[in-house]
């Protein structure tokens, strides 16, 4: 694997993803209204499509190193319990939709730390070997590009329907993201930095 020292420091991996679970946390708490002219619906989207891309190239970035791997199996785990809270105290008679997404994003947390360490023993071990910071980040935006086509066009009949706003929202939401997580975690590009 090509990790190195620095990918072993806790501070930035930690601002990543507290960045991120703060743009995902704006993004479904704020008021739903206009901003700067865009639909609520637009920008909010963007936020957590950002804060997503974020977790994404983590993700991935963890098949590449020990360190950032250990950082994940504690994150992950912790975002699901996240997801859980708005379902304390909540009858599960009176669950809507809202709650059937939050119960699946907490199961794909789960189910995505259960990969990753499953993963390792399957997965060719050349393969993880030549994973550098910038690959990693390459498989984490079609990672995270993957989740938002899958996200736009799941339902039927979804083709009739103009989605090129909500993409576009999702795309630079997703551009947003990568260039955050670079800019936090460039020092794993300077393996001098303890």
């Amino acid at each position: 694997m090509s990790e190195t020292q620095a990918d072993c420091r806790r501070l930035p991996f930690a601002l990543t993803v507290l960045l991120a679970a703060v743009l995902i946390g704006i993004a479904i708490l704020s008021p739903r209204t206009a901003l700067f002219g865009l639909d609520a619906a637009h920008w909010s989207r963007t936020l957590i499509f950002a804060g997503s891309a974020m977790l994404a190239l983590a993700y991935v970035d963890a098949f590449r190193s020990r360190c950032i791997r250990g950082f994940m199996t504690v994150t992950l785990p912790l975002l699901a319990l996240l997801c859980a809270l708005p379902l304390v105290g909540t009858d599960r008679a009176a669950w809507g939709a809202a709650e059937s997404l939050w119960v699946n994003a907490a199961i794909v947390l789960v189910l995505l730390v259960v990969f990753l360490h499953f993963s390792l023993h399957t997965m060719p071990t050349q393969w993880r070997h030549g994973l550098t910071p910038a690959r990693s980040a390459l498989w984490g935006i079609a990672l995270a590009l993957a989740g938002a086509l899958y996200w736009e066009l799941r339902g039927g009949g979804a083709a009739a329907v103009d989605k090129t706003l909500p993409l576009v929202a999702d795309a630079l939401g997703i551009l947003v993201g990568a260039v955050l997580f670079w800019l936090l975690m460039s020092h794993r590009l300077r393996p001098d930095t303890a």
